[in-house]
Formats: structure tokens, C-alpha cells, sequence
């Protein structure tokens, strides 16, 4: 049974995923209906939520893992930076990650049956995408000024790229906790629009099928 502090958690976690799918949404209805905003103020909006998501993504890592990150260095506990939280997670569990997976309704419920949609973002992709965003969000030093400048965007094929991954990896997803006990599992459209967070648990740690047990967010 799920502790209070990990029912704590899963709310910190859905709240986390609200605005990851917020961040998203917000990108396409700017990109699509620019406003009269010059396209490149649009573009580093966009990259905004781009590298504001890859912090998110970090983060719930983070929250899935207090038992693990108790025992981290205490720098861990406060950086944003997703290369940072990624690498130290990585040192102390191969499976910190969100999955992605593919929902089934059931007569009795859910079954989440192996993901076969497009490309999602790799957990060795975040860092270097969170540090792309984080150039073009800065004015520049005065040798960039003087270079020639690069083309005005107009179909932003690159936030386009990026925010496709992160859609495809958040939309169904899992994060098994360190002992296998628990896993965090997200859906960000329940079918009514809402943002779903649920905790699965497993009737044995060799148990790889987690049943939807449990509160949900």
C-alpha cells in the first residue's frame, strides 16, 4: 500500500503534467495563430516551453524517486538543470525514466500494452535540447551581432520536432519507483480532457504488469 508522503508525490507529480501539456498546447496555438507577434519573438516562445518541459520532465524524475533522491547529494535536490537530475538518477537506477506505453480500455479498466507510435525523447536527447533553447534565449555578445543573420522561421520545424517527442513520451507513460513496488502512471488526456496521474502497484516486485490500484490525481 502506497505511503501518505507517495500519495503527496503523485499529487506533485500530476501538477507537474498539467503544465507539461499546458506548455505544449500553448506552443501550437501560438505557432498556428501568430497574432500579428513578429515570428521570431514566437519562435523563442516556443523555445521557452521547449526547455521550461525538459526541466519538468527532470523534475518528475525527481518526484518518482524521493526514496532515491533522500539519499543523493544535496545538490540534487536543488538544481533544475535535466542533464544534472538525469546523470546523477542514472548512477542509481537504470529504469528512472518515463516510458512511454500504449492505453487499452478494458471491461475491467486499463491495460497499457507497449508503445509503437513515432519517435519520443530519449532521455540522452534532454540535456542537449535543454541547452540549444537555453542559447537562443540569450541576446548574444556583440561578435554574434556582427555575423550575417540567420533567416527568419516561418514553419518552425524544430519546436515542431521537439514538441512532438516530448507529446509522444508524456502522453502515456510510467515511472516504476526504485524497489519496483510502485510505479506513477500518466495519462494526459483521459478521454474527458483531463490529466490523469495514478499510482500502480505491484502485487510482487517481479511483477512487470502493474494494475491501476490505488488513488489517482
Amino acid at each position: 500500500m502506497a505511503s501518505e508522503q507517495e500519495f503527496t508525490m503523485l499529487n506533485i507529480y500530476h501538477d507537474l503534467m498539467v503544465e507539461a501539456k499546458a506548455r505544449m498546447l500553448s506552443i501550437n496555438a501560438l505557432t498556428n495563430d501568430q497574432r500579428g507577434i513578429p515570428s521570431p519573438l514566437v519562435y523563442e516562445y516556443g523555445v521557452l516551453q521547449i526547455r521550461m518541459s525538459c526541466e519538468i520532465i527532470g523534475l518528475a524524475c525527481l518526484i518518482a524517486h524521493g526514496d532515491l533522491v533522500s539519499q543523493a547529494k544535496a545538490d540534487l535536490r536543488k538544481t533544475y538543470a535535466p542533464g544534472q537530475i538525469l546523470a546523477e538518477l542514472g548512477q542509481m537506477h537504470d529504469d528512472f525514466y518515463p516510458v512511454p506505453m500504449r492505453p487499452e480500455k478494458t471491461a475491467n479498466g486499463w491495460h497499457f500494452a507497449e508503445y509503437n507510435g513515432g519517435p519520443y525523447l530519449a532521455k540522452s536527447e534532454v540535456a542537449g535540447i535543454w541547452a540549444r533553447c537555453g542559447d537562443v534565449l540569450h541576446r548574444g555578445h556583440v561578435k554574434k551581432l556582427l555575423k550575417a543573420k540567420n533567416p527568419v522561421q516561418k514553419n518552425f520545424l524544430d519546436l515542431q520536432e521537439w514538441g512532438q517527442k516530448i507529446i509522444n513520451l508524456l502522453n502515456n507513460h510510467r515511472i516504476v519507483t526504485f524497489d519496483r513496488r510502485l510505479a506513477f502512471i500518466c495519462m494526459l488526456e483521459d478521454g474527458n480532457g483531463d490529466v490523469k496521474v495514478a499510482l500502480g502497484e505491484a502485487p510482487s516486485p517481479e511483477q512487470a504488469d502493474l494494475g491501476l490500484r490505488g488513488d489517482a490525481a
